[in-house]
């Protein structure tokens, strides 16, 4: 049952994505179900003397889900052009870990959060059916490609998720969204993504360990369709894979919310036969056509 629904207010061509607490939306995914975490703005884009307030959920439909709690936070910021703000202020309300920044000066953000891991001992079919299960099929498959885990009959790996997500505050303030978040992976957009109407096309690299990743495939969808009380059963997350350049290019079929989501594999540095399973995720917000 859902409660509540998306509001679209539009002042001055500004956009304001309301995202109730969804209890639970039924959607058709394209692929399996993966337990991702999201971190969801109220509204992508603020006014210049408004407390920033975002919902972090777990789940494996966006952008339902259920609450993350405050323990489980290792590290949260805000990221703008010219600076980096801890956020500290973070309790569980309903459905939702609720995270609050108070107004920073007028431009463009960028919130990364990370969630605590913990090892996990594994043989190399485990760690593997792990990853597909996950969200991380065409992980796998390298994996298997490269005979990256030929021998190693015992391991370890490290799962960790992250999630970012982009806001605005005032207008024309200084952009953030090239801005690097330091995460082992993570979404670069290479255009603007508080610019972008439905029917324009996202262009955005996948970057692992500060470096670009060829051929990963990701996830992109947007938040169901709950208006007047229906629930939008077509609404398929898509299947890209980055070209050469670690960049993918997704096409914003409908105005609202949408999120990105990747998983990447990498040695564990220093450690032999220890591995490090990165999942992240980028919640951004679309404007209607012009």
């Amino acid at each position: 049952m859902t409660r509540g629904s998306y509001s679209h207010r539009f002042q001055r061509r500004t956009l304001l994505v309301a995202l109730p607490a969804i209890l639970a939306t039924v959607l058709v995914v394209s692929t399996a179900a993966a337990h991702d975490f999201w971190i969801i703005p109220d509204i992508f884009t603020a006014s210049g003397d408004a407390t920033l307030h975002f919902s972090g959920r777990a789940g494996t439909r966006f952008p339902a889900g259920t609450a993350v709690q405050p323990n489980r936070i290792a590290d949260a910021r805000l990221i703008g052009a010219s600076s980096q703000t801890k956020i500290t202020e973070m309790s569980v309300e309903g459905t939702s870990l609720r995270l609050h920044q108070k107004r920073p000066s007028a431009g463009q953000y960028v919130v990364a959060v990370t969630l605590t891991s913990t090892p996990t001992h594994s043989t190399a079919a485990g760690m593997l059916r792990f990853l597909k299960s996950e969200g991380g099929a065409t992980e796998a498959s390298r994996l298997e490609r490269e005979s990256a885990l030929t021998g190693e009959d015992s391991l370890v790996y490290h799962a960790t998720s992250y999630a970012e997500a982009v806001v605005e505050v005032g207008r024309g303030g200084p952009r953030a969204f090239t801005m690097s978040t330091g995460l082992p992976l993570e979404f670069v957009p290479v255009n603007d993504p508080s610019h972008l109407h439905e029917g324009d096309t996202l262009h955005v690299k996948v970057v692992g360990l500060s470096k670009a990743i060829p051929n990963i495939g990701i996830f992109a969808g947007p938040a169901a369709d709950t208006t007047a009380g229906v629930t939008a059963a077509t609404n398929t997350s898509l299947s890209l894979v980055a070209d050469d350049a670690g960049v993918v290019h997704v096409a914003l079929t409908k105005a609202g919310a949408w999120n990105l989501r990747a998983a990447y594999v990498s040695k564990r540095p220093g450690a032999p036969n220890e591995w490090m399973i990165s999942r992240t995720t980028y919640v951004f917000g679309v404007s209607p056509k012009h």
